[in-house]
């Protein structure tokens, strides 16, 4: 075959395949369409290549390979076919395959190219991120159904994954039972800073800016620094494009339950004169109105954001760079009946079977709310060296502004956050210093100042400053690969108090420094199983907030109070897992896990609320033990007919006070969800239609800290008060959903729609990890409308 005809229709079947992802899912309608074409893909140094394209030409179908260099396509008819792999940057290499009964088996090796070929445009992203520790990504379709919502609900929908709730709108990442600051998001390369304040601080990033999310199960502090103690969420936006031509999609979401709007556009391109740079423009606006429950309206739980994002870069096959720029707004009403008058209004709301406050539907934001900004610029440039290697050097800088105001009382409240952060990050992936094997060796700065404002005190100023390094090297051969690494992390943290009772200021300073380090291997004896073992040591210092907050936190409704006298918390995890596909209709993808950490620190609820001149609040002490965590994620598909299929999830976190032999609060329940799908290629003039149906189960929490009741008399009234925690845990609930779309050809150009639709059974039940628990049940019923028109 002529290659050079053949790439730019390749390279145009296959940015269809990244940007809509199809990936492989584009089912034959007979049934015996069942076989296969799978193998790994290699680079020059024998590693494995993720992120490379393979495709077959006669069908039109394709996907990427993993982070192991390994992909697979299902649904083949029997046939003789062309299969090319290719990636940006390197030569093409491609093959004919002949399919009868038996499944195709192909490897191929992508060699680097001398200079860029103008025609060839599909791009796909070399994770320099690869790792052994367990990785699941949300790309393509799977992300698209879910991009409208946060980014701490949308990663629930993988198994592991969880989130802690501040009410209806605030939600954070939780990885096999840890969040916050042990959770590590990396914005487009950058880390996301913001979270340094308490756990009630949802992540600053518009999710329409990601074409992939990926998580990495597991502490990946060698690669990542010290706070990755629990695990990485990677937001990729799509690499810039080289090609000259303007393209681009709109993005628009109805919500029912909040009747929440959402629009997102994106437009990107490049420059005729000058192969190589490329350029985008992207937007979000949300507005949401009062959310509702089955019974009632939850009251001032409306928001609005307003995103904007831009990007540009040019890169040759020697050497580029990429500037970023985003800015992210929003303003978030805090639910009202978490504000309480007194002790008695508190203790009658966490017993009551409804909030004591109601209202109608409304867009208006009132008090209390939290209203954010945050900016974020990158600076990123490359070079390889035949020599010595690849060259990369990132800086970025944060501002954050964050402004919190509490419920009208007789003495209204605000505080102001400003944090700007400064990181710097140089690595060199080095030629192989030995057969088989490739490294990374690379070292970090970060620079923080924190500034409070307002007419409270809660969390004081510092500044955080640290420097890092790290080696971490590679081996493979043959069905075996290998990975160590070790990092050494300094940080130092000032922190700048008033002395209690006066006004004069003083300034404790802490210094940390630790070492991390990492060691797995994978063995793949077949095609179809693989076996994956990790060890890892991580470390994390306590922040600031850890330390000394004082007052109350408004977007929890929660009094907390930090201990000076925290030390360094540390974690030993280890992994294990199993990717299994022994037929072509059943595939299996097993992990377990064991996470040892002394130190660990986490807010123990201290029974008594708090009574101040703002109202009464429940209390919270930052608390330090030795922890042990341990769980099982599993996920079983079987493809009952081409176009038929069953998943099932499972996801269970055990968590242990080895101080105490008690159990620990705030840790995510088991969780049990079973889909069945329908896929159909083409339909008259509709494309990649889909209707899927699922059932979610959710247990109560039984293993959490001792509770028990006591009652008291006061005035004749006697009252009963929870001690161990403000209420037991709620009752386990099952949810149904549904999920349907198609995509519908208008002229030239392509229009996806999709209807989703959540509790549709509008259960009323409450999450054990939502920290409004207390007072109200969560969201009702909701259906989702999306449309996506690309051009």
């Amino acid at each position: 075959m002529n290659t050079q005809e053949t790439l730019p229709r390749i390279a145009l079947y296959s940015l269809l395949l990244f940007i809509g992802g199809i990936f492989g899912n584009n089912l034959q309608a007979q049934e015996n369409c069942q076989l296969s074409v799978s193998g790994t893909v290699v680079h020059s140094q024998q590693q494995p290549f993720p992120g490379a394209v393979v495709f077959i030409v006669e069908l039109k179908q394709g996907t990427t390979t993993d982070a192991k260099g390994r992909y697979h396509i299902d649904h083949v008819c029997p046939g003789t076919y062309t299969v090319i792999c290719q990636y940006v940057g390197h030569h093409t290499d491609s093959t004919h395959i002949q399919l009868t009964k038996s499944q195709g088996n192909l490897n191929f090796h992508l060699d680097e190219m001398e200079e860029t070929l103008e025609t060839v445009v599909v791009q796909g992203t070399h994770q320099e991120n690869s790792t052994l520790l367990p990785q699941q990504s949300l790309q393509g379709k799977d992300l698209e159904r879910i991009q409208g919502i946060a980014l701490g609900e949308m990663v629930k929908t993988l198994p592991g994954l969880n989130s802690i709730q501040t009410g209806p709108s605030i939600s954070k990442p939780v990885i096999h039972g840890l969040h916050s600051n042990r959770v590590l998001i990396l914005n487009n390369g950058i880390r996301q800073e913001g979270q340094q304040w308490g756990s009630e601080h949802a992540p600053e990033i518009d999710p329409f800016v990601a074409k992939r999310i990926t998580i990495i199960k597991g502490a990946s502090s060698v690669r990542y620094g010290a706070d990755a103690i629990g695990g990485v969420i990677l937001v990729e936006p799509d690499p810039l494009p080289q090609t000259n031509k303007i393209a681009g999609e709109l993005n628009l979401h109805a919500f029912s339950n909040n009747r929440q709007g959402t629009v997102s556009g994106l437009v990107e391109g490049g420059l005729k004169k000058i192969n190589g740079l490329g350029w985008r423009v992207q937007g979000t606006y949300k507005k949401a109105g009062t959310s509702r429950t089955p019974d009632y309206y939850l009251t001032n739980s409306q928001f609005e954001e307003a995103n904007v994002s831009t990007a540009t870069g040019y890169k040759t096959a020697k050497y580029g760079f990429d500037v970023f720029f985003s800015h992210f707004s929003t303003k978030i009403g805090i639910f009202t009946g978490s504000h309480i008058g007194n002790q008695t209004d508190l203790e009658n709301a966490i017993n009551a079977d409804r909030p004591l406050v109601s209202s109608k539907f409304s867009y208006n934001i009132g008090r209390p709310y939290q209203d954010i900004s945050h900016n974020l610029a990158k600076v990123n440039a490359f070079y390889i060296s035949p020599a010595l290697g690849k060259f990369s050097l990132l800086f970025g800088y944060q501002y954050n502004f964050r402004q919190e105001y509490d419920a009208p009382s007789i003495r209204s409240t605000n505080i102001r956050f400003r944090l700007y952060t400064y990181t710097y990050e140089l690595l060199w992936e080095h030629k192989p210093l030995l057969p088989n094997t490739t490294g990374t060796i690379g070292v970090s700065t970060v620079y923080q100042g924190n500034n409070v404002g307002g007419n409270v005190y809660l969390i004081p100023n510092f500044n955080n400053q640290g420097v890092g390094g790290f080696i971490i090297e590679k081996w493979a051969k043959n069905q075996w690969q290998a990975e160590a690494g070790i990092r050494y992390d300094y940080r130092h943290l000032d922190v700048y108090r008033r002395k209690q009772g006066s006004q004069s200021v003083i300034s404790p300073g802490y210094t940390y420094t630790s070492f991390s380090g990492t060691l797995g291997a994978t063995y793949q004896p077949h095609q179809n199983l693989s076996l994956n073992l990790n060890f890892s040591s991580a470390w994390r210092p306590p922040t600031a907030a850890e330390l000394y907050s004082a007052g109350v936190h408004h977007g929890a409704a929660a009094y907390e109070k930090g201990d000076s006298a925290l030390s360094i918390e540390q974690s030993y995890h280890t992994t294990i897992s199993l990717n299994w596909k022994p037929t072509d209709k059943l595939s299996a993808d097993i992990g377990v896990y064991a996470n040892y950490m002394p130190g660990y620190i986490y807010l123990k609820p201290d029974s008594v609320p708090i009574v101040t001149i703002r109202g009464a609040f429940p209390a919270y002490t930052y608390t330090q033990t030795n922890a042990l965590f341990k769980g099982l994620d599993a996920t079983l598909k079987y493809q009952f007919l081409s176009y038929l299929s069953w998943q099932g999830k499972l996801a269970m976190v055990r968590a242990l006070n080895r101080t105490t032999d008690e159990y620990l609060p705030w840790i995510p329940t088991d969780r049990i969800e079973n889909t069945l799908r329908y896929e159909k290629t083409k339909w008259k003039k509709l494309t990649n239609i889909y209707v899927a149906v699922s059932m979610l189960n959710v247990s109560k929490q039984r293993r959490v800290p001792p509770t028990y009741t006591t009652t008291t008399t006061e005035g004749g009234a006697t009252r009963t008060i929870y001690v161990g925690d403000f209420a037991p845990p709620p009752v386990g609930y099952m949810l149904l959903s549904a999920d349907m779309g198609f995509a519908w050809p208008i002229g030239k150009y392509v229009a996806d729609i999709g209807v989703s639709g959540q509790n549709l059974t509008n259960v009323r039940y409450r999450d054990y990890l939502n920290r409004f628990r207390y007072f109200s049940d969560e969201i009702g019923r909701n259906i989702i409308i999306r449309l996506k028109f690309s051009f």
